[in-house]
């Protein structure tokens, strides 16, 4: 195929997807509530650290890390039991009841003045998503067709790495203007926005078992069958344990990293944005990549290779203060993270939606986030601790070769497994069981509309019965 004749293929590719509304309205409202999110991540981490400017250094640190942790606590406990709700309950209401509460938890941060009011909203905020990501991981494979779930996916990347470039460097210089609480009414207006957009999707996203009644029971039941699920199928357990050990490392990354820049560099709320910002470039240009592709055949090996060079990103965050030009080597070590968040997601989306059914993937999305949530969870707790005796840089240093001996690892072994071949094939094998399974639903749809024409006209369908009637 022509370079020319592949442009016009991906351009048609996009413009199917966004001439659906209902995509294009998780797409944009995805994109709007990223946004605002941003303007909250960047205000309450400066907040935390205006409200503990008065303590000593360490001490400040490790009460904002607390915001990670207090974030984390809800993905672990509520992280299988909203993947459990999403494949029994409408997910549209899940989506839009869950932006509203996300909403409201926001605008009450204007009025929040001290560091425990934070880890509030934390919890609130961190509990609602817990219950959203499954039902809109659920969800896709229901807007989209089948051969269109990786492009879609990269779209959706698209727009996360896009508002991670507009949301910091915007929020960054809100902020700067008008002050911290600023930021929270602008993300209480992104939810609220996201939440009306999703209301308007007229995909029927109600699950198989919508509307049974859910006990305490079902939900213990589907975390149990969707446990067993993930630690029997070896391309899922294969993963998750690489993941696992991958997050427990970069999980030091994200309590301690503002205040690393602040500390060590000096930056504020204005340089943070920005650098948030630049991180993002890379992400956009490997999602517009990845969503050009109509399949991707090695998406294991994608995602390792993405591994290491999270590795190699996070040992150049690390030597950086000791570095000439300190700053600019900060900004080098970003530049990467876009891309590495970019070879995570998409990938590892793709292959659970078209390996897993969907009446199951509620619950297999949700045991998943709390597995690697365990892992981050452990990271913040020992990044805490070991940030009052060792630098941030040196956490950083030694983390990095944890990350790249883990990536190295799995290379190796998925290379000596075929896991990508193993995955591939099920991945057909799953297409044509969901082909057949719709041209029997189809065709039963026919009987049916046969049936009922034939009573329409006064026929009597039954051919044994007539024939008596005659006798």
């Amino acid at each position: 195929m022509s370079q020319e004749m592949e442009e016009v293929v991906k351009k048609n590719r996009a413009i199917s997807l966004l001439k659906s509304w209902d995509f294009s309205a998780i797409f944009f409202g995805g994109f709007i509530n990223n946004v605002g999110s941003y303007f909250t991540t960047i205000g309450i981490i400066f907040f935390a650290l205006e409200l503990t400017k008065d303590l000593p250094k360490e001490v400040a640190t490790q009460e904002v890390a607390l915001l990670t942790t207090f974030t984390l606590i809800p993905m672990l406990l509520l992280g299988p039991i909203g993947g459990a709700i999403a494949d029994r309950i409408d997910r549209k209401k899940i989506l839009y009841i869950t932006d509203l509460i996300g909403g409201f938890a926001a605008f009450s941060l204007f009025f929040s003045y001290r560091i425990w009011h934070l880890y509030i909203f934390s919890i609130i905020n961190a509990s609602v998503r817990q219950f959203f990501y499954p039902a809109k991981q659920a969800s896709l494979p229901k807007i989209v067709k089948r051969e269109q779930l990786l492009s879609a996916n990269g779209f959706i990347q698209s727009t996360q790495q896009l508002s991670r470039i507009i949301g910091p460097l915007a929020a960054g210089f809100t902020v700067a203007a008008f002050g911290l609480k600023i930021a929270f009414l602008v993300d209480g207006v992104s939810y609220l926005i996201s939440s009306l957009m999703i209301m308007t999707i007229s995909t029927n996203l109600k699950p198989k078992k919508n509307g049974e009644r859910i006990t305490m029971n079902h939900v213990f039941t589907d975390l149990k069958d969707g446990f067993k699920m993930v630690m029997t199928d070896k391309i899922l357990r294969f993963i998750i344990i690489i993941f696992f050990f991958t997050i427990l490392a970069i999980g030091f990354l994200d309590p301690l990293i503002v205040p690393y820049i602040d500390f060590e560099f000096g930056l504020g709320e204005k340089d943070f944005g920005m650098l948030m910002s630049f991180s993002a470039v890379s992400g956009i240009i490997a999602a517009l990549a990845i969503s050009a592709k109509k399949e991707m055949k090695r998406k294991i090996l994608f995602m390792l290779g993405t591994i290491v060079v999270l590795g190699l990103m996070t040992s150049i965050i690390g030597i950086a203060p000791y570095l000439p030009g300190s700053v600019v080597w900060l900004f080098a070590g970003f530049s990467l993270v876009g891309m590495i968040n970019v070879g995570f997601n998409v990938p590892f989306s793709t292959l659970l939606q078209k390996i897993v059914r969907n009446e199951h993937l509620g619950k297999i999305s949700g045991i998943i986030d709390t597995v690697l949530t365990i892992a981050s969870l452990l990271a913040s707790v020992f990044a805490v601790i070991l940030a009052r005796y060792v630098s941030i840089s040196i956490i950083f240093i030694i983390i990095s070769g944890l990350i790249i001996v883990a990536g190295i690892t799995g290379l190796m072994i998925s290379k000596t497994s075929n896991y990508d071949y193993i995955a591939n094939e099920r991945e057909k094998s799953m297409t044509k069981a969901l082909i057949k399974e719709e041209k029997e639903i189809s065709k039963n749809h026919l009987d049916v509309d046969k049936l009922l024409n034939n009573f329409s006209e006064g026929v009597n369908p039954n051919p044994l019965t007539d024939t008596v009637q005659q006798d």
